[in-house]
């Protein structure tokens, strides 16, 4: 899905990385697992890279595209990702192949996942009819890269269900299928948008193939391990079944849904990123280190100590106007010494909607901030301001931010989301599970890697 780089004010820190002891274990609510939803996996992904006429990256994303399934990283990556049958596990995939198209791409081309019109898959069946593309394997994934070609915008833009490519709070990437013969297959549309400029001093630029190859990393694990989404690998939202699904909305509000979405890093360290020999791409979530309280992204930095700090619950259902008090408990799973802990309103499109208090805390303009330890046990009051259920998500959603450093340079953060629904909203959504009233939670476009400045929270020190 989406790789969230969001921008937005964030509070004076004043934390530093010191060591200290023994940092024992602390009791704190468990991370969300990815839930394999009994349908297709790709347990051998092939590659198949489309490019066209032009491309500058042509040749580097084809040897990219040649390895990246049989590659250490995905070794790394692909670990824990199993179905229910005999040899359903996520494995090694073939060399790649490639394909050159001496022709330049359309202007605009326009794609959906929910079932509306796709100029772009009838242009791609057109291509598979004609013998342009390859006939497809059942564990193919065809990559078609739309190049910058002489200046700094694409010579394409691509709409997929009225959001647009390399535009503010648009996308670089997203995954989708289409059927070709009876037979489903995944694809990726990889947009080479210029990179964005780093936000803090120690975080070093990326260039164009970089920022490419963390793109369809994003996208070939989500296609691999979701192809026909939401049948594979991802968050349940399915509150009936499991009322404790309901703390994964906040995550699903904010970042998605699928195994990369959930390791994007919306503030603006680029700590989601890592190397695969000569090329950069994305951590991915791991299950297992989840339900360990470890960071849950891998390949995870060497000798570092991971810190965060989690909502007790992380779903709450408040009148209008009201308020609803819970608690907070910070962790780490090494050594570390105090951080800065502030709570903020990260509602889309406009953070109105909560108001939010730390008991103990200090007031800022980015709003409530603490110091905190491992152990460190806080209470928040969050007070919805506004009904939000006009919202594409039917709530607010709020974040407990951690981080370590300097405000101007901060070292690194990390953040857990959680979501506040109306008591209106709540029963029109059947969470008291009136019989025949389910909710499906809008998933907007749910497996996308957006683009845009407004997709990084900075870290920085408030005006």
């Amino acid at each position: 899905m989406m790789m969230l780089r969001r921008l937005h004010a964030a509070a004076v820190l004043s934390a530093a990385l010191v060591g200290c002891g023994s940092s024992p274990a602390v009791q704190h609510a468990p991370f969300p697992q990815l839930e394999y939803q009994m349908g297709e996996l790709l347990t051998a992904p092939k590659v198949v890279t489309i490019t066209f006429a032009g491309d500058s990256l042509a040749s580097q994303v084809q040897a990219f595209g040649a390895s990246v399934t049989s590659s250490a990283w995905w070794n790394d990556v692909r670990a824990g990702y199993c179905g229910d049958g005999p040899n359903q596990c996520l494995g090694d995939g073939p060399q790649g192949a490639s394909v050159m198209l001496t022709t330049s791409p359309a202007s605009t081309y326009t794609d959906s996942d929910t079932g509306g019109p796709s100029s772009l898959q009838a242009w791609m069946a057109t291509e598979f009819a004609n013998g342009t593309f390859p006939t497809p394997g059942s564990d193919d994934i065809y990559l078609l890269y739309f190049p910058v070609g002489g200046g700094t915008t694409p010579l394409t833009t691509v709409t997929l269900d009225g959001m647009g490519s390399c535009i503010e709070g648009g996308f670089d990437g997203y995954h989708n299928y289409l059927t070709v013969n009876h037979q489903p297959v995944a694809y990726a549309v990889i947009m080479e948008c210029a990179p964005l400029p780093p936000l803090f001093p120690s975080v070093p630029p990326i260039d164009l193939l970089q920022n490419t190859t963390i793109t369809t990393s994003h996208e070939v694990f989500e296609a691999s391990s979701d192809p026909i989404p939401p049948s594979g690998f991802a968050l349940d939202l399915d509150y009936l079944t499991n009322v404790n699904n309901l703390n994964n909305y906040g995550w699903n509000d904010i970042v998605g849904t699928e195994a990369a979405d959930l390791c994007v890093d919306p503030l603006g360290l680029e700590q989601d990123e890592t190397t695969d020999g000569p090329y950069t791409v994305q951590r991915i979530w791991s299950n297992a280190r989840a339900a360990a309280g470890i960071d849950p992204c891998v390949p995870a930095p060497a000798g570092e100590a991971y810190f965060n700090a989690a909502p007790k619950t992380a779903f709450f259902v408040v009148d209008v106007g009201g308020s609803v008090t819970f608690e907070v408990d910070a962790f780490s799973s090494g050594p570390i010494g105090d951080w800065t802990l502030i709570a903020q309103d990260w509602t889309e499109p406009n953070p109105v909607y909560l108001q939010l208090s730390i008991a103990g805390g200090e007031n800022t303009d980015a709003g409530p901030q603490i110091q905190v330890h491992n152990g460190s046990r806080i209470e928040v009051t969050a007070t919805l301001l506004a009904d939000p259920g006009s919202l594409p998500t039917f709530e607010a959603d709020g974040s407990i931010i951690s981080f370590s450093g300097d405000p101007d340079n901060p070292t690194a953060a990390h953040y857990w989301p959680f979501a506040v629904i109306s008591t209106a909203d709540a029963a029109d959504a059947g969470l008291q599970q009136v019989p025949g009233r389910t909710r499906v939670p809008a998933r907007g476009a749910p497996h996308v890697h957006r683009y845009g400045s407004q997709q990084r929270r900075a870290l920085a020190r408030a005006p």
